[in-house]
């Protein structure tokens, strides 16, 4: 009996749950910044894994979203005249 697809592959938001973002942006600040080795491949797959789990702020912008750090700025000003 065919088993259902869904079950044995791992669904786009579970992939995406497991990548740490963090710990590829670390390695590529290291890399660029403090000059730690990364092979181009390493470097590729970092920048892949990026780009399937932030959201692209170039292409947001493009869209007519929102950029969220001028949104931030705005928040912070809107603070300091509360103040």
């Amino acid at each position: 009996m065919p088993r259902k697809k869904k079950s044995l592959q791992k669904t786009e938001e579970e992939i995406r749950k497991q990548i740490d973002v963090l710990s590829l942006i670390e390695a590529l600040e290291n890399h660029v910044i403090h000059g730690a080795e990364m092979t181009s491949t390493q470097v590729s797959a970092a920048l892949a894994l990026l780009k399937k789990t932030l959201p692209d702020i170039a292409a947001d912008k493009k869209a007519g979203k929102e950029d969220p750090v001028e949104k931030a700025l705005r928040h912070e000003d809107a603070l300091e005249k509360l103040k």
